[in-house]
């Protein structure tokens, strides 16, 4: 009898319940590590959208533009058509770029975006012109999307666009982290405040390709201007930067 007693207490007090780390175990472990030369075993690249189709000529592209607009029961925009009639027409494969497209003074809206989708999904730029184009942020939050997953310009002009709000700056800064192409922005003639400086120097810092930002005609001074500074120090990939028009009255040591 004393000795079944034993035993069970000996089974309860050797039991490890749930709440307790185990320290031990029954056999040996091994933790192995590959060499240098064998770690990389394969590298793969992403594809560019639509980077293997077949080139169509603008005449084609202008075409499926005029019926998306018509799709979505909207005027096509005159600028648009005249530059896609007129610009010159070098590339030899979907990689290539034309020059400039230049959409300005225009009110775009999420249905002008989509049919101007149907010219970025087969045509890329060197610059992308949208001076005081946006009073909307979803139409531009949209055309971020567009335009990062086409990578569609290497140039981006959003100067005068100055009711640019917080979604706004939130779609800049996911654009400006995930483009691999993106080298100039231009933002000049846009008024900053606290809440607007604080997003776009977030985009800043999370940029990994731009090296010439234009912020020409900005107002930037006291305050702002300190946050602007501050925010351009974790921005290492940054060369060129254009400031002229600033009123910069104050002088900061930083």
């Amino acid at each position: 009898m004393s000795n079944h007693d034993e035993t069970e207490t000996i089974v309860e007090s050797t039991t490890v319940t749930d709440d307790q780390p185990i320290s031990t175990v029954s056999h040996k472990r091994r933790v192995h590590f590959p060499s240098d030369e064998s770690q990389l075993r394969i590298v793969s690249i992403a594809p560019e959208p639509l980077s293997n189709q077949p080139l169509l000529s603008l005449g084609v592209t202008l075409q499926r533009y005029r019926a998306a607009c018509q799709r979505l029961q909207i005027r096509p925009l005159n600028c648009l058509l005249d530059q896609l009639s007129t610009i010159d027409d070098t590339r030899k494969s979907f990689q290539d770029r034309l020059d400039c497209l230049r959409i300005i003074n225009e009110r775009l809206d999420l249905k002008h975006i989509d049919a101007i989708e149907e010219i970025f999904s087969r045509c890329r730029f060197y610059t992308l012109d949208f001076d005081s184009s946006f009073s909307d942020d979803l139409a531009l939050v949209q055309l971020f999307d567009v335009i990062e997953y086409y990578e569609t310009c290497t140039h981006l002009n959003l100067s005068n666009n100055r009711s640019i709000g917080v979604q706004g700056y939130q779609g800049l800064t996911k654009y400006l982290r995930k483009t691999r192409y993106l080298e100039r922005l231009d933002m000049n003639s846009i008024r900053f405040d606290d809440t607007s400086m604080l997003g776009f120097g977030r985009s800043l810092r999370l940029s990994s390709t731009l090296y010439e930002l234009h912020v020409e005609s900005c107002q930037l001074n006291g305050k702002i201007l300190q946050k602007f500074i501050q925010n351009l120090r974790s921005c290492v990939c940054l060369r060129e930067l254009y400031l002229c028009d600033n009123r910069m009255f104050e002088i900061l040591i930083i």
